[in-house]
């Protein structure tokens, strides 16, 4: 009788390391998993690139999307990529879309905890179709300077109530975010680490189509 107890002792602790290790064993994909899957942005760092999908969404693969890195002389650098839908997604209804990637380059401050941002520069590509996006060759290219424009507008970084940051328009008062028109929620992975730091870098990316650069230069030289 005492033996078949004890017998029956073992097989319970067995049981319950058993149980033990599965719950640890658990625990420690779902911690995996948590640290893997990206993260609505709480805090801001230098020479870090922030990515966000529209609103709160993290974007598919396919998404437009906003890359944002500030650097450590007040700079920063917001790139929107809309070069990653599919063929069939671009020129809905002949809206005339097509594949395109803009960058804006500018200073920044820092108000209430909030980021203001203000662009100084502006460059931006498109291509022809999704083919030359794989291609990675453009037809058109566009340049801004807006330093000694004063109607630019501002945008804004700001904390939300539950400490994520978002990117957005300033709203009327020039205060905060203006949740009547498209924001955007930063998460701390991203698909590039490093965005390009000049207008001249980020032409330098690409290939661009022989007439479309002759036709180009000659706009520019008119």
């Amino acid at each position: 009788m005492i033996l078949k107890r004890g017998v029956v002792m073992v097989r319970l602790i067995e049981h319950k390391k058993i149980i033990a290790g599965c719950i640890i064993l658990i625990l420690i994909v779902f911690t995996i998993v948590i640290i893997m899957l990206p993260q609505r942005t709480t805090e801001i760092k230098n020479n870090i690139v922030y990515m966000s999908g529209y609103y709160t969404e993290y974007p598919d693969k396919d998404d437009p999307r906003y890359y944002i890195e500030f650097k450590n002389d007040g700079t920063y650098v917001l790139m929107y990529d809309d070069s990653r839908r599919n063929e069939e997604n671009y020129d809905e209804d002949g809206d005339g879309s097509r594949p395109i990637i803009d960058m804006y380059f500018g200073k920044y401050k820092i108000k209430n905890g909030n980021f203001l941002i203000k662009p100084s520069e502006e460059a931006g590509v498109g291509f022809k179709d999704t083919v030359a996006v794989k291609n990675n060759r453009i037809n058109s290219y566009e340049y801004i300077n807006y330093e000694n424009d004063k109607r630019t507008a501002w945008r804004i970084i700001q904390k939300s109530k539950w400490g994520k940051y978002q990117l957005g328009s300033l709203n009327a008062d020039k205060d905060s975010l203006d949740k009547q028109r498209p924001y955007y929620t930063l998460y701390n992975k991203s698909d590039i680490k490093k965005l390009p730091s000049s207008p001249e870098e980020f032409r330098k990316q690409f290939k661009m189509d022989k007439k479309a650069e002759q036709e180009r230069l000659a706009e520019q030289n008119r």
